[in-house]
């Protein structure tokens, strides 16, 4: 009995323990929020006229309930002290979710493209600075809001830009602003300026080759010509693969600009334009010249809408290039969500029959793995992916 006893005494410490415990990570919690950034509860219009009464800037967390990022800096970035003593001096704070409410005219009237999006406003409603994207790092997370503002803010550089400044150290320093703003088509117009007449200077200016290499979208630009007549070049004084593996990139993805969706929902295809281009690639030697060309007949034949050429043109690529799952699942699914032809649903039907029987060839002839080693797994299980797909094709599902 006196064993008992004890332990019973010994449980009931033991959970008194973990409740008191629990009890101090709760309040550890609370305090940490309430040391953290203040959020306003009102509306935008509440909180700019908040902001300007107190002098102070207008921040706004731009999320939506399913952005994990957005998660991560509400529970690890926003509640700290260091941010919270920075932001509640400077920034009057709202949280808005740009899927409710409010937040959808206020995703329309900032151009909020992605998230998180952390807007940055002055007392008279005027954006003064972006950042897109989350980083757990509270004092780099500082430092980008700090960098960001005054003359270093988004507004004030752009101000400077349409000003006519090109000095090469601003047009870089304005770059990485735009990097931060995940302005894009910004970022390729300022990159083509800084790169205009400095083609050669890439060779001996690493930041003009990093902002080559991260910005040129066009293989017809000067620099990207330049490139190409300097090849050796640039392979000697630089990572060989990367240039390669960017190269190749720029010259599959740009000629989807040949094709474009009218207002009225119409696509056009530059046929002339994808001419000329099919001669460039020719005459710099590219060697998937011809499968770049078969990739934008397939998609030109999904713009129009002409679902029979289109499973015909993929089943040559197939053919051709062999199989690969990403290619197959994307384009027997659009089939799928588009096309109500049954002889097409059957072709993209085949497809994943055939890959699906190549695929158990392959884990059958895997060789076996020492004890205790485990292969590395795929980002999506095209297995399972392609079961659920062929039964919706064939009409299981």
């Amino acid at each position: 009995m006196k064993r008992i006893y004890v332990m019973l005494t010994a449980a009931l410490l033991t959970m008194g323990c973990l409740q008191a415990n629990a009890q101090n990570d709760a309040q550890q919690t609370a305090a940490a929020a309430n040391e953290g950034i203040k959020f306003e509860h009102g509306t935008f219009a509440e909180a700019l006229a908040k902001a300007k009464q107190e002098k102070k800037m207008l921040f706004i967390d731009c999320y939506t309930s399913w952005c994990g990022p957005c998660k991560m800096l509400a529970s690890k970035v926003f509640p700290q002290k260091k941010v919270g003593d920075y932001f509640n001096k400077e920034f009057v704070s709202l949280k808005v979710d740009m899927e409710k409410g409010e937040g959808v005219d206020l995703k329309n009237k900032f151009g909020v493209k992605a998230f998180p999006t952390l807007l940055f406003i002055d007392a008279n409603g005027k954006e003064i600075n972006r950042i897109v994207g989350a980083d757990s790092d509270i004092d780099r997370f500082l430092k980008n809001v700090k960098d960001g503002l005054g003359s270093n803010s988004l507004s004030a550089m752009t101000e400077r830009y349409n000003g006519g400044e090109r000095d090469t150290s601003f047009l870089i320093a304005y770059l990485n602003v735009l990097d931060r703003a995940y302005d894009k088509n910004k970022s390729e117009e300022v990159a083509e300026v800084l790169l205009k007449g400095h083609e050669s200077d890439m060779l001996t200016n690493a930041g003009l080759y990093k902002a080559f290499l991260k910005y040129n979208k066009s293989p017809l630009t000067p620099a990207f010509q330049y490139m190409l007549g300097n090849k050796a070049a640039f392979e000697a004084k630089y990572d060989k693969e990367e240039l390669n593996r960017t190269a190749t990139r720029v010259w599959k993805s740009y000629p989807y600009a040949f094709i474009k969706k009218n207002e009225g929902g119409n696509s056009t295809f530059d046929a002339e334009g994808m001419k000329a281009y099919k001669a460039e690639m020719k005459k710099w030697n590219i060697k998937e010249a011809e499968e770049i060309a078969l990739n934008i007949d397939i998609a030109w034949a999904e713009a129009q809408g002409n679902w029979k050429q289109y499973a015909d043109l993929c089943t040559k690529h197939i053919k051709k290039y062999g199989e690969d799952d990403m290619m197959i699942y994307n384009w027997a699914g659009r089939i799928n969500k588009n096309c109500k032809d049954e002889a097409v649903r059957k072709k993209a039907a085949g497809w994943i029959k055939k890959r699906q029987a190549n695929i158990a060839k392959e884990k059958a002839n895997e060789e076996p793995l020492p004890p205790g080693v485990m292969r590395a797994m795929p980002m999506m299980n095209y297995d399972k992916a392609y079961v659920k797909l062929l039964g919706e094709l064939e009409g299981h599902e």
